[in-house]
């Protein structure tokens, strides 16, 4: 089972006698999970990797749930690795992978958080979730509320595409639009319904959650036969999935079963890039920016004041880099990715491939490096962006020549 010792600070090292106060109360930052691994040996790496479970469960013992009739499992984790030659060739590599996350069940990473984060709410006796999300979040927490036989309520920015909006619905959830500005007035709005009606809270702020990303660690350690990538990129808003692989990877390293670490990257979109700015200025921690509008709406954040620094340490502590794009970079890369590899991602799923393009035409990654590209999120959840010509839509009728004149001549 995994043995949660204590939630602690990160910084001055206080631990909570509760399991539910998610805040240092001194230093008022998040307290972070802390499992016990140290008892875990090679022959417990063996005997994980007989086990046929291929979500994210099969690495138990890595996570804060003790009982496993808690566990909230909807198939998610071991998402294929994919090595696309024809991308990797576009784009000047030899070692590219695609981390491809656009196929878990509800179409995006928030899943792996929310298979830990409401696994713990059922252990805990919750009986209702919540979260405010730019969309994929508030999917992910209905679905698993809906597994975990909870109710949930999910706040969304009113501009929130229809898609994501109508996949929170189906799973039952309440969805409120709230009008206003996302960092202040909706995340406030939030905080203040979560005190006044006791509900389990989902975002990146709840230490359980957030354990859930560091499976990225341990399903690449498996599925690369123990082979550390020297660089993974990851599409950023809050910050936690860096804190999290770095988090997994460190564990790995401690237990003697991984020999190095991979360098992480933060993508951001130009309108929203706090962790980026933070990261060129030499800073240790955010100032909050007024975002713009993206393409990459799934990574709009312009505040992540929670895991935010926490990003900041593992792109240091890793010695990787931060890199912000602009929507038709993200959006070449988009069409690049479903063209060149057969994956369909949403743009902030796509820009981890945007990313790497800056970054090997810019000589930082090296053509024959090892490169992961996690692309977290499905093009479905926001197929407006997808732009179709009149062409596209106009129908032909049932006649040859008239298919001959669309296509343009005959295909080879």
């Amino acid at each position: 089972m995994g043995i949660l010792r204590a939630l602690r600070c990160p910084k001055c090292g206080w631990e909570s006698p509760s399991k539910t106060t998610f805040q240092c109360t001194s230093c008022k930052v998040l307290l972070e999970a802390i499992i016990e691994i140290g008892h875990l040996t090679r022959s417990h790496l063996l005997d994980i990797r007989k086990r046929t479970d291929r979500t994210i469960w099969r690495w138990f013992e890595f996570f804060p749930i003790q009982d496993r009739l808690a566990i909230v499992s909807l198939g998610e984790g071991y998402t294929p690795l994919l090595k696309p030659k024809l991308l990797s060739q576009e784009l000047g590599f030899t070692r590219l992978y695609l981390k491809n996350d656009t196929v878990l069940p509800t179409g995006s990473l928030k899943d792996r958080s929310n298979s830990v984060g409401l696994s713990k709410a059922r252990e805990l006796g919750f009986k209702t979730a919540a979260v405010v999300s730019t969309g994929n979040a508030a999917a992910s927490v209905a679905a698993y509320s809906a597994a975990a036989g909870l109710k949930s309520v999910v706040m969304v920015p009113r501009e929130t595409d229809p898609s994501k909006v109508a996949q929170a619905r189906a799973y039952g959830a309440t969805v409120v639009l709230v009008d206003g500005d996302y960092d202040n007035d909706i995340a406030g709005l939030y905080s203040a319904a979560v005190q006044e009606f006791g509900w389990y809270d989902c975002r990146s702020t709840n230490p359980y959650r957030d354990e859930g990303k560091k499976s990225y660690a341990y399903e690449l350690f498996d599925q690369l036969e123990d082979h550390i990538p020297n660089w993974i990129i990851h599409p950023t808003a809050g910050g936690t999935g860096l804190y999290a692989m770095w988090k997994g990877y460190n564990e790995l390293l401690s237990l003697g079963w991984a020999h190095r670490l991979p360098k992480l990257v933060a993508a951001q979109s130009e309108a929203a890039a706090p962790i980026v700015a933070a990261f060129e200025k030499g800073l240790s921690d955010i100032e909050p920016v007024v975002v713009k509008e993206t393409v990459a709406e799934s990574i709009k954040i312009g505040n992540p004041k929670s895991m935010g620094w926490r990003a900041l340490e593992a792109i240091r502590g890793s010695k990787g880099t931060a890199v912000a794009l602009g929507d038709d970079e993200i959006l070449e890369a988009q069409s690049l990715l479903a063209k060149l590899a057969g994956v369909f991602a949403e743009p902030a799923g796509a820009i981890s491939v945007a990313a790497a393009r800056k970054l090997r035409t810019q000589n930082v990654i090296g053509k024959d490096d090892m490169v992961v590209c996690n692309i977290t999120g499905h093009g479905l959840k926001q197929p407006s962006v997808v732009r179709l010509s009149d062409d596209d839509l106009r129908p032909i009728p049932p006649d040859i020549d008239a298919l001959r004149k669309r296509l343009g001549g005959p295909l080879p």
